[in-house]
């Protein structure tokens, strides 16, 4: 529809990976394909560097593949997010998600591409949360007391949006990143829904101006003002400035 606008993303997977034959080339370009197809089919424009770069520039010859890196971080400077297909990541993923984390964009992680449950569309206008929106190293921090981003892909798709995003950690082993048990009670800052899940079903603590954002776009029934790690007005402790 004209005047309609889409998300522009961009879509990180291995072209030729570090030691790749012709037929794992010829297979890397149909999954970029594939991965493509599936997120415009959720209603995003998806752009894949070495879908279109590789029609005129040869990725074996050293100064084309350079020219064709060159030319997607430029691309990537112009999408909303990365998504980072798979867990097999070549040397030009590490740059691109690396120029992401310079420029801020948000990178959410798609562990298993082939299946469209996985991909980070959220069921309202609002960008999911993720890893970009958490304080730095936070996985590495107890979580007892801390309100907590849940990895999107917890959810299911109806529920995938920030206000489910949110839970304030009240206890469990799982609070701790070294102890052996995984599970953290937790209690929904949007309906005060109280359960529990385990550690790596989130990805760290929020930032507090990410939280002066969203709580501004949904009705909680917790409020986060006093909240550790929601109020802004002093660090936590052990928390990277």
């Amino acid at each position: 529809m004209k005047g309609m606008s889409m998300k522009l993303v961009y879509i990180a997977s291995p072209l030729r990976g570090d030691s790749p034959s012709e037929e794992d080339y010829g297979k890397n370009i149909r999954q970029a394909a594939e991965y493509c197809e599936k997120a415009c089919s959720l209603g995003v424009i998806a752009f894949a560097p070495h879908l279109y770069f590789t029609q005129f520039y040869n990725d074996t010859i050293a100064e084309e593949r350079e020219k064709g890196l060159e030319m997607g971080l430029a691309m990537l400077e112009k999408c909303e997010e990365l998504w980072v297909m798979g867990n097999s990541i070549s040397r030009g993923m590490r740059g691109e998600i690396a120029y992401a984390k310079e420029l801020g964009i948000p990178i959410h992680h798609v562990q298993d591409p082939h299946d469209i449950e996985y991909y980070p569309v959220s069921a309202d206008n609002n960008a999911l949360l993720g890893r970009h929106s958490c304080v730095p190293y936070s996985r590495e921090q107890d979580y007892t007391g801390k309100v907590l981003v849940m990895n999107f892909d917890t959810l299911r798709q109806e529920y995938r949006s920030r206000q489910h995003q949110l839970w304030i950690a009240n206890g469990g082993f799982g609070c701790s990143p070294t102890a052996r048990g995984r599970r953290i009670f937790v209690t929904s800052l949007y309906d005060g829904e109280q359960t529990s899940f385990y550690r790596q079903d989130f990805a760290g603590i929020l930032k507090s101006e990410v939280w002066e954002e969203v709580k501004n776009q949904y009705d909680f029934a917790l409020s986060g003002q006093g909240m550790p790690g929601c109020n802004g007005e002093t660090p936590q402790e052990g928390m990277e400035p």
